[in-house]
C-alpha cells in the first residue's frame, strides 16, 4: 500500500491533494497495463471508466471516413481521460489508444461520481483541466482557419514539447502521426517540415523532431508563414 500510495502522490493530478484524499483514491482505483497500440476504448463505446496516465503515452484520436484520422492529444504521466462520456454523454466521443507501453490507474463510473461529488479539490482540478482543453480547442480551430500548414505545424510541435527544455527539445512522431495530430495528410507535412529544416529551425530524422531555434518557432506560430 505505501508502494502505491508514493506512486500516486508523485502524479501531477494529485498533487495538492490531503493524504487522506489520496487514499481515499488508492482504494477505488485499480492499474491496467497496455502495450504500445493497444486500443483502450473505441469511439462509441459505453463510457464506464475514467483514466489516470501513471507512465506512458495516450493517443486521443477519431476517424474521418475511410482511413484518415484527427489525433486531439497526446495525454502523458498525470494526465487524464475518458471523463466525458461520464458527465455528461453515454458513449465515447473518441477513441484512444497506448502510443507506447502505458500504465494506468482506472476508476469506475460510480467510483467517479462518487469522488467528484466528495472531494472539491479533485472536482476543482478536473473542471481547470477540462476549461484548458477547451481553450486548446478553440486555438486549434482558429489556428485550422486562419493559418496555413507551416504556422499549423510550428503550433503543433511547440504543444508536443511543451514541459520540455526549449533548447534542443526532442519530440518522438513519425510524420503520419504529425498529419493526424494537425488533420491533414503526410504530403503538405512532409513539405512544411522540409521548409523548416532547411531555414534552421528544426531538425526531422528517423521519426523524431528537434527543435533548434524555439524562438523562432514561436514567431512562426503567432504568424502563420506561408508556404
Amino acid at each position: 500500500m505505501t508502494h502505491v500510495w508514493k506512486a500516486i502522490k508523485k502524479v501531477p493530478f494529485f498533487k495538492g491533494l490531503k493524504d487522506t484524499e489520496i487514499m481515499q483514491v488508492i482504494k477505488i482505483a485499480d492499474s491496467r497495463r497496455y502495450r504500445k497500440g493497444e486500443i483502450i476504448f473505441r469511439k462509441k463505446d459505453i463510457g464506464n471508466s475514467f483514466f489516470i496516465v501513471k507512465e506512458g503515452k495516450v493517443k486521443i484520436f477519431t476517424s474521418i471516413g475511410g482511413d484518415k484520422k484527427k489525433t486531439f492529444a497526446f495525454l502523458k504521466r498525470g494526465d487524464f481521460f475518458g471523463e466525458m462520456s461520464l458527465l455528461g454523454g453515454r458513449v465515447r466521443s473518441a477513441s484512444a489508444q497506448a502510443s507506447e507501453e502505458t500504465e494506468l490507474y482506472v476508476i469506475s463510473k460510480k467510483n467517479f461520481k462518487r469522488l467528484i461529488m466528495a472531494n472539491p479539490e479533485f472536482t476543482l482540478k478536473l473542471l481547470q483541466t477540462l476549461a484548458d482543453r477547451l481553450t486548446r480547442a478553440d486555438r486549434e480551430i482558429a489556428s485550422m482557419l486562419f493559418h496555413n500548414i507551416l504556422g499549423r505545424l510550428a503550433e503543433a510541435v511547440l504543444e508536443l514539447a511543451k514541459g520540455k527544455h526549449t533548447g534542443q527539445a526532442k519530440v518522438a512522431i513519425d510524420q503520419s502521426e504529425l498529419a493526424q495530430y494537425l488533420g491533414t495528410t503526410r504530403v503538405p507535412v512532409c513539405r512544411a517540415i522540409n521548409v523548416l529544416k532547411r531555414d534552421g529551425v528544426i531538425d526531422y530524422r528517423r521519426g523524431e523532431l528537434i527543435i533548434l531555434d524555439h524562438a523562432r518557432l514561436v514567431s512562426m506560430a503567432g504568424s502563420g508563414a506561408d508556404l
